[in-house]
């Protein structure tokens, strides 16, 4: 029996859901979401947001994993599988890319947090004002020593996790990083809102105001709804691979994914924007806002040293999640296509993320600018790819029937949408982002 084999295949749906939604959360949503609210108007925002999420994200998260499930293939198998003879393989060749971009230009994400881990917990901000904690953060970003040296950290970690295949290593540790994340998010959130001049923060997330808000807002809103749900990552599609319950409900998996991601950037944001407005900080700070902004409440609050370590031991563990889910994803899709071991398929992952990161660590803007291309272009064209396949050319009813949907509402709903309401979107946003 080969090594894939042995390893293929979650323990149970609740397995599935939490490597799912770990692969989502943690990038897409503490990292992201902060920043891209914030510099898109707020409250508007994340109507928008949450809008794209129900009538575009569902259905599409829904007909990328039905791929996987169905076929119980990776990319590539699942498009031969389901529609024999066609070229639509092809587009899986651009998941991977988007995937491997993904996972690889992150990387100085990833750094940032180890890093303030270390630095909260030996109390390395203590003393320094807002002005202080942002020169201190771009000191950092520009300091290839340090970055380098907690990204082998990371990568490390990563090979580590992913190597263990999905049952020992992927899933068993997003069962124990997930929980440990929504508890420490929880405290953060209590604290961060007796904080005076906090309830600023919680107006500008939920309070309209249409002179801050345009269609560079609806554009971003979808980009990060594409991020955030990880659609067109590859992840998604080799997840419903793994999941070997004949009679499981997809569509049901992927509301309560989109559910889970919607509140975890809704928690992120309650976090972040409160402290913002608290310590007169600028809510579109661009990248860095999760970085700038919480060392001053931590610097604030009783037991901020202790209760900032956490925090971003927390943060971390929301990033490895999202990284091992894309480092397994892409791993299996390697394994596939080149023949090779586990082992091997990690190592060139790891050594595909080694050179880009690099990259992303020590070219200024490289991050903003792929990270611009990836989430409004690549990302957003690679979903449309899947939805013309699974609503036109592997057909929308076979899609419906191969995942027993049989409410006649429910048919109706996701077989619009995936028809027509998904691409119209997608392309009515392409051509705004082109326009741009």
């Amino acid at each position: 029996m080969s090594e894939k084999k042995q390893n293929e295949g979650f323990s149970s749906l609740f397995g599935f859901l939490l490597t799912v939604i770990g692969f989502a959360v943690g990038v897409g949503s503490l990292w992201r979401f902060p920043y891209v609210c914030g510099t898109n108007g707020g409250a508007l925002f994340i109507i928008t947001y949450v809008l794209v999420i129900v009538l575009v994200g569902i259905p599409l998260l829904t007909a990328e994993i039905s791929m996987g499930y169905v076929s119980q293939k990776t990319a590539i198998g699942a498009y031969q599988t389901l529609k024999p003879g066609s070229k639509w393989y092809a587009a899986s060749y651009l998941h991977i890319i988007v995937a491997l971009l993904i996972f690889c230009y992150t990387v100085p994400i990833y750094v940032w947090v180890l890093a303030y881990i270390w630095r909260t917990a030996v109390g390395f901000f203590v003393g320094l004002d807002a002005d202080g904690i942002a020169q201190s953060f771009e000191t950092l970003s520009g300091d290839p020593k340090t970055m380098f040296l907690f990204a082998i950290i990371n990568w490390a970690l990563i090979a580590i996790i992913v190597s263990g295949g999905v049952q020992k290593g992927v899933e068993k540790v997003n069962k124990f990083l997930l929980p440990a994340l929504a508890v420490i998010m929880v405290v953060c959130i209590v604290i961060g809102l007796n904080v005076e001049g906090s309830s600023k923060g919680l107006a500008y997330m939920f309070k309209p105001d249409l002179s801050s808000f345009s269609f560079d807002a609806v554009t971003a809103a979808t980009g990060q709804a594409f991020f955030a749900l990880g659609l067109a990552m590859l992840g998604s599609m080799i997840f419903g691979s793994y999941i070997k319950d004949k009679k499981a409900n997809i569509l049901k998996q992927a509301t309560i994914v989109s559910g889970s991601i919607v509140a975890a950037g809704l928690a992120a944001g309650m976090m972040i924007f409160p402290m913002v407005f608290a310590f007169g900080l600028e809510p579109g700070a661009g990248t860095g806002l999760t970085m700038i902004t919480l060392p001053n409440v931590f610097n604030y609050i009783t037991g901020g040293k202790v209760i900032g370590t956490l925090f971003y031991v927390g943060f971390y563990f929301a990033a490895l999640s999202s990284a091992i889910g894309l480092a397994e994803a892409i791993s299996a899709v390697f394994m596939d296509l080149f023949h090779i071991s586990r082992k091997k398929a990690v190592a060139l992952v790891m050594a595909f993320s080694v050179v880009i990161g690099s990259c992303s660590i020590l070219i200024p803007g490289f991050l903003d600018v792929v990270d611009g291309i990836t989430s409004n272009y690549l990302l957003v064209i690679s979903g449309l790819l899947i939805d013309i396949f699974v609503a036109w050319i592997w057909g929308a009813d076979n899609f419906l029937d191969a995942i027993h949907i049989k409410n006649k509402a429910m048919r109706i709903w996701l077989k619009v949408s995936v028809k027509y309401l998904c691409p119209l979107a997608i392309v009515i946003i392409l051509v705004g982002n082109f326009l741009q």
